[in-house]
């Protein structure tokens, strides 16, 4: 690409990249602007929606309460002017029709009293009005019967089981139902308000309630368009119901379950003002919703495309303008590009024609033949002097490319023998490894079975010591299972034959409950072993971290052993500065304990006096110190030092395979991330130190409890 090229696609492309910029530029202000204007129509028809809605919801409740107030002075003439209950249902009937009459956007309400509150021969008091077929307002008692039973209509029931709108702070307690359809034949969709009267002390004696069509709220609803192609909507938050949906009327008093875009509305918490949701799955639409005062969810289904049509039709005009100006401006840079470099094109060709190819596309530089005066003129006799030089140095680098190849030469057949010497050393190389291998696997596998076998060994001594231990309380209980088998077969034969005393059957009544309590004693001292050799035979088979008590896991550690430790002549004691939890493997703790206190029950005593180890436990701000130390005969220097070497033992007799200490030194290092150290001296007994980190993190409540 020559360099008038080069310039002319640049100039197109900085053209179509200054355009570009500039489209999205005006987009952008076209739909922000857009944008704002399409916001303020929503707000405004939000803002007028919520308003009747309101006006409407709040008129109702007016309503409802006037009338509430209305039956409350009907109540105060029966009971105060002691007025019959004729003309107090004359009254109820004239105040009802009168109300009704005046507030066409009610279908109907009543006065509904508490049984017997105006006569008390009446259980249901109910005078009732509502709207027929011809707009008249017709009054009925119908409605005050044992199998309509309005005390225990849902309406009803609502102010009931809430203990009467006591807890509202408002004027007046006030009660809205879930919607529902009229079953009386209109089958129209309503909602009932209730207000509850009182009596001059402040106790409930009835209901006032008003039936609200919400046939023409929809209808004013679903003749609303923020957009062309917007679909409003109208939700019932405390229900969940749709009670309108222009786009499927079918959906009328169903759940908006049915419609996945509807849950979260209904869900989130009541924000005040226009809230919107962008981003609804599969769909191209927007959703704008406000939740009134009484709980009903107004929204409109926007769809984007609509918002986005004024932005395109005016991105199309400019698109078309300004591609119409681009392509004049090219086809003139085009142009003047071609006369500005005619100069260049008559050198260049000049320059091109010095230069030729000779036998083997050997290049061939001739002088360079220009007879014109002007700004070329320097730079053709400086390239001529170029020319002059590059002829002389092709011909030195023709030379040292001559030697070079015959280096080359050379050079490849030392590296063809240097890879035969690789490969075969490398062979060489990769037997040694695997023997090495080889052997190492041997020798892991070889610790890895003695150090199972260690382990065997210290549960197989465990067993043994605590079945030792159980034997004892076992061999009572069966003796005193014995005695008690006795004495029931002698009590029961002298009280068949009718020859036992009363002395005797105390006496006998003695034995039985001290051979009982002999035998439940000796039952839970085994039980206690039991479940400390459980616990610690389990601890040692899974090993895996959870919180403890250590003092007390370390007495149940002590009780499993103590077999072990009755055939010596030696003790142990324990010395619990205060309480500790910890987390952390007890099972390798268990392991730890029994292999240090095995040890120095083997190689610290002799048989000339008893001995004692002491355990010590304490805590020094986040680290954890078990101290396990002996009065017995120490070890020397040498000895100390190799102490927790693999396969090291003292032992003549070979009584171990030298694991022991060793297996105690991984398990503090690894399993319990902390250290030990051993002191010791000749004659000055041995002390093990443990060091374990506490963990930081902090223990479940319901485990601490």
């Amino acid at each position: 690409m020559n360099i008038k090229t080069r310039i002319l696609v640049f100039v197109i492309l900085f053209e179509v990249l200054a355009y570009s910029t500039l489209q999205i530029f005006n987009t952008l202000i076209y739909k922000q602007a857009l944008d704002e204007f399409k916001q303020g129509e929503i707000r405004a028809v939000f803002n007028t929606t919520i308003s009747k809605i309101n006006s409407l919801t709040q008129s109702m409740e007016q309503s409802v309460i006037d009338l509430a107030i209305n039956g409350e002075a009907l109540y105060q003439l029966r009971h105060t002017n002691h007025l019959s209950t004729d003309a107090i249902s004359a009254l109820a009937q004239s105040t009802l029709i009168k109300k009704f009459s005046s507030f066409r956007q009610a279908m109907g309400g009543g006065l509904w009293y508490q049984p017997y509150v105006i006569d008390n021969q009446t259980r249901y008091f109910g005078p009732y009005v509502f709207r027929d077929e011809q707009d008249n307002i017709t009054f009925t008692w119908d409605l005050n019967t044992p199998e309509y039973d309005y005390l225990n209509q849902d309406w009803y029931r609502l102010a009931v089981d809430n203990d009467w709108g006591r807890k509202q702070p408002d004027f007046r307690a006030t009660f809205w139902t879930e919607p529902y359809r009229d079953g009386a034949g209109s089958f129209s969709l309503m909602m009932t308000v209730d207000a509850v009267m009182v009596d001059s002390r402040q106790e409930p004696i009835g209901l006032a309630t008003v039936d609200w069509s919400l046939a023409q709220i929809t209808r004013f609803l679903d003749s609303i368009r923020v957009t062309e192609n917007a679909i409003p909507f109208l939700f019932h938050r405390a229900s969940g119901l749709i009670l309108s949906y222009p786009a499927d009327v079918s959906l009328v008093m169903e759940s908006t379950t049915q419609l996945p875009w509807a849950a979260p509305l209904i869900q989130r918490p009541h924000q005040a003002g226009i809230n919107q949701i962008s981003a609804l799955q599969h769909s191209d639409n927007l959703v704008f919703y406000q939740t009134t005062e009484q709980g009903f969810v107004f929204g409109s289904l926007v769809p984007q495309s609509d918002l986005r049509r004024a932005v395109d039709e005016v991105s199309r005009l400019t698109l078309l303008t300004g591609s119409a100006i681009g392509l004049g401006f090219i086809l003139l840079m085009i142009f003047i590009l071609r006369a500005l470099f005619s100069p260049f094109d008559q050198v260049l060709s000049t320059i091109k024609r010095s230069i030729s190819y000779g036998k083997n596309k050997q290049v061939m530089l001739n002088q360079v033949e220009y007879d014109k005066k002007n700004e070329f003129t320097p730079i053709i006799t400086a390239l001529n002097d170029v020319y002059h030089q590059v002829k002389t140095y092709v011909s030195e680098i023709e030379q040292t490319n001559a030697q070079l190849m015959a280096s080359q030469q050379e050079v490849r057949q030392l590296n063809a023998m240097l890879e035969k010497k690789v490969a075969l050393r490398t062979a060489e190389l990769e037997t040694k490894t695997k023997e090495v291998t080889d052997s190492l696997e041997r020798l892991r596998r070889t610790q890895q079975q003695l150090v199972e076998n260690e382990k065997h060994a210290s549960l197989g001594r465990l067993v043994a010591g605590v079945a030792h231990q159980i034997n004892t309380p076992l061999g009572i209980c069966v003796t005193a299972a014995s005695m008690l088998e006795n004495i029931a077969k002698t009590v029961h034969d002298k009280a068949v034959t009718g020859k036992m005393s009363k002395n005797e059957f105390n006496q006998a009544h003695e034995k039985i409950m001290q051979s009982a309590e002999l035998l439940s004693e000796n039952l839970q001292r085994a039980t206690n072993l039991i479940t400390s050799f459980k616990q610690v035979a389990v601890d040692n088979d899974k090993q895996q971290n959870r919180w403890f008590n250590l003092c007390e896991y370390i007495d149940s550690i002590l009780l499993s052993l103590r077999s072990r430790i009755e055939q010596t002549p030696h003790r142990i004691e324990c010395q619990y500065e205060q309480e500790i939890r910890l987390f952390a493997s007890p099972g390798a703790l268990a392991q730890i304990l029994s292999q240090l206190v095995e040890n120095a029950l083997t190689y610290a005593f002799d048989d000339t006096r008893p001995g004692t180890i002491t355990i010590g436990v304490s805590q020094q701000h986040e680290t954890l110190n078990i101290k396990v130390s002996d009065d017995g005969c120490g070890m020397p220097e040498a000895v100390r030092k190799q102490v927790f070497d693999p396969f090291f033992s003292t032992s003549k007799e070979q009584l171990g395979n030298g694991l022991g200490l060793h297996i105690v030194y991984n398990l503090v290092i690894q399993k319990l991330g902390g250290d030990i150290r051993c002191d010791s001296e000749p004659g000055s007994g041995t002390t093990f130190t443990i060091s374990i980190p506490l963990s930081k993190e902090s223990e479940p409540e319901s485990q601490h409890q």
